[in-house]
Formats: C-alpha cells, structure tokens, sequence
C-alpha cells in the first residue's frame, strides 16, 4: 500500500525506491548535508528482510521506531515506522492514519528546525556586525573628547606639575559662556557618598564608573593615568578592549556626576588632559577624610584643645575607609593608616575620660576602639576596669567571656596573663591595680 508522506520536493522517503540516496539526489529534495543520512536510510531498507528474519512483528517495529524517536535518532525511527505501516493488515486503517500523520507532522518540524538554524546564523552574525559598528563610534567618540579636552583646558597640565590650595591643584580660570558647577562633598568613611547642594547624588550604575570615581578620590592629586586604570580594572583585557571599557566607564560616570548642568563634552567634574583623568581642580570638592586629618592634625599643634579637637575628627571616622574595595591592594595601606590615627585618638579619649572618672564617655571611646578592631586586649582590659569602677562587676567579667571567645574564634590564641590575672582580680572581688 503506497501513500506519499511528503510533498515531491520535500519527500525524505516513500518506498525503497524513492529513498535511495541517488534518487533524492537527482530530484533535488535533499543537500548533500543530507545524503550521510540517507545513506543510513538505505541500509536500514536493506536491512529489513534480516530483520523480519530476526522474528519483526508489526508490534516489534512499531516499539523499535518509537524507541528511536524518543532517543531523537529520528531517520531510524521513521524508517521502522516506514515497515510498520507496510507489513500492517487491512484492518488496521486507524494505524495507518496515525503513522501518516506523524510523518506528516514530522515533516513540518524538520522544516521549522532548518528554518530556526539558519535564522540563528543570521542574527549571530548581524550582532557580530553590529559590535564592530559599535567599537568604532566609540572609538572616534574617545578622539573627539580627547580634541575637545585639549582645546578647554589650557592650565592643566601646569595645575598638575604645581599642586596648590586644599586639594593641591592650581584653579582653572572659568571659560566664558561655561556654568560653574557646585562644589562636591564625599564621604568615605563607611558607605561611599557623593552629595551637591546638600542631596545626594545618584551615581552612575556602571560600577567601573563607580570605581574610578573611588580611586580618583583616594589618590592625593586626585588623578590617574589612562594606562593605570586600565590595569586597575581590565588587567586580563587587551589594551584595545581595555580602552574601549574605560570610555564607556568615564562617559558613564561624567553623566552622572554633571547631571542637570550644562557642561562642554568631556569636560564638567571630571576632565582629561594628556590622558590623565583628573577631579575637575575649578571645582571645590571636600570630603570626610579631609575633615578627619584636618582635626587631627590641628590639635597635634594644640595643647588645650587636644581633646575636643579628637572628638570632632572622629565624629567623621563611621567605618572603614571606601569599604566597597575593602578587597582591593591600592586602598589597604591608606585605610590601615587612617584606622591607625583613629585608634589612637580613641585610646587618648577613653584613658582621658577613664582618669577624670567619667566613665559612660571612657566606654564610649573604648568600646569604638573595640568596633574598629575585635581583638584589642587592651582594650577589652580597660572595659573590664570601667565597668568595674561604675560598680558592674558582672558585665566586666561578662567581657573577659567576650574577649576569650574572639581571641580564640579569631586568632586561635588565650587571652594573655595579665588579661586573666585582671579577671581573676575581679572575680575574687578585690581592687583591682591599673595594668
């Protein structure tokens, strides 16, 4: 019983003669992709006589075929259904029907399967075209900033070899017809901020934006070479790819940042002369880091004043130095060294506080010192003898408990002799000598 399961040009087989491989060759309904499988086709027609020798029922094929299918091995699978249908009995029309609709459907889905192919090689290639275009704009963008730059800023490179003022740059004259933009206050101690006019600002979300802006901040003239941040940020990137990301990044932060004023192009809070970036120098920008050393540094020349001076400047310390690259190598020594000024205006404070008797202020400072380091001994010492001196001699050995916990979990050691022989002391309730 012979049924076309396909249209002519679409036919993959029929009968073992229209399958054979030089047959769909010469009528032009397969590609020569195709011709490996319908040589597999072939031997398993050839196949079929062994097979009805091996004991083939029309359930035997049936069972086989769809084996294959459900294993995706679909020209097996349609070729034993292809037997099926010839060794069914003339009572078995609905089997036939079934299996002609499938070869049906199968058709149909072979056809959608090469029309998706080849609809993803187009689109992988139309984005592959579309990235090279992109480069490109962005590479003469970068050209015409960098001409722009040139032309606004003549003093640059001066302000750069002449460090002045309070942020070490030399002030650009104003270019006529070119708003002056606020001034920037950033904290960095903590979480980063940038603020304007007292608000926040929304920084851009491009987080290598966010980075520069960070290491801009940190370094002492605010500025860094185009190479260096390209080694900061894309150390595994080519130059070129590396370069490419950074414009990006710089564009971001710029818009960001001059958001809502009216800037030239490549110019506003951050601008570039030689292919060093810097924090614009016409620009006042403060931040909380500035404060803390300008306290501190001021009651280093100041007797009297030396304790209320400490207070202030550690009102501006509220956690680590830019935590966000707590993780990162350029950060580390310049937050090690502002954690080590501030612990050491918190222990004047706290033995200042301690030795005028005003110990809720002493605690204040001790405890602070114990928040920037969990494992300072001698400080949890000196909060065992304050709260031994306001009469809470539970707490003060509830705190040698805290101290010995940290000190194992932390750095796997005891507590040392004169830190038990101060908890001993208490514990037996006797007065305790100053350590």
């Amino acid at each position: 019983m012979d049924s076309p399961l396909l249209p002519e040009q679409d036919t993959l087989f029929s009968t073992s003669e229209t399958c054979s491989p030089g047959r769909l060759l010469e009528s032009g309904s397969i590609d020569i992709n195709l011709f490996e499988e319908e040589i597999e086709l072939s031997r398993l027609s050839e196949q079929a006589p062994l097979i009805s020798e091996a004991g083939s029922s029309l359930a035997f094929l049936l069972e086989r075929g769809l084996n294959y299918i459900r294993q995706e091995r679909f020209l097996e699978g349609i070729a034993l259904l292809a037997l099926a249908r010839e060794h069914h009995s003339a009572d078995q029309a609905d089997l036939t029907a079934a299996i002609d609709a499938f070869f049906q459907g199968h058709t149909l889905y072979w056809q959608a399967q090469q029309a998706l192919h080849h609809a993803s090689q187009r689109f992988a290639e139309a984005v592959t075209s579309q990235q090279t275009r992109l480069a490109v704009l962005h590479n003469l963008l970068a050209a015409l900033i960098e001409d722009k730059e040139t032309a606004y800023q003549p003093h640059t490179e001066t302000a750069a070899q002449s460090p002045k003022g309070p942020q070490q740059y030399q002030v650009y004259e104003p270019t006529a017809g070119v708003e002056l933009l606020p001034a920037l206050y950033i904290t960095c101690f903590g979480h980063f901020e940038v603020r304007r006019s007292g608000r926040p600002v929304a920084l851009c979300a491009n987080r290598s934006g966010q980075s520069i802006l960070r290491f801009l901040v940190a370094r002492q003239k605010h500025c860094a070479t185009s190479d260096m941040l390209q080694t900061l940020l894309w150390p595994e990137d080519s130059p070129e790819a590396a370069l490419n990301k950074l414009y990006i990044a710089i564009s971001a932060l710029r818009r960001s940042l001059n958001h809502g004023y009216s800037c030239e192009p490549g110019c506003g809070y951050i601008v570039c002369k030689n292919r060093i970036y810097y924090l614009n120098p016409a620009v006042v920008i403060r931040t909380d880091v500035d404060e803390f050393l300008h306290y501190y540094q001021v009651a280093q020349q100041a007797n009297g004043e030396r304790i209320a001076l400490y207070e202030k400047a550690c009102y501006f310390y509220t956690g680590p130095f830019l935590s966000e690259d707590i993780y990162a190598d350029w950060s580390s020594l310049q937050r090690e060294e502002l954690s080590r000024i501030y612990l050491t205006m918190c222990k004047v404070l706290a033995d200042y506080y301690m030795q005028h008797k005003q110990y809720e202020d002493a605690a204040k400072w001790t405890t602070a010192m114990l928040k920037e380091n969990h494992c300072d001994e001698a400080a949890h010492r000196q909060l065992m003898r304050i709260y031994a001196a306001q009469g809470h001699r539970s707490e003060a050995l509830q705190q040698f408990q805290r101290c010995k916990l940290i000190l194992r979990e932390q750095l796997g050691v005891q507590p040392m002799p004169e830190t038990v022989l101060l908890f001993q002391t208490l514990l037996a309730n006797k007065p305790s000598s100053k350590q």
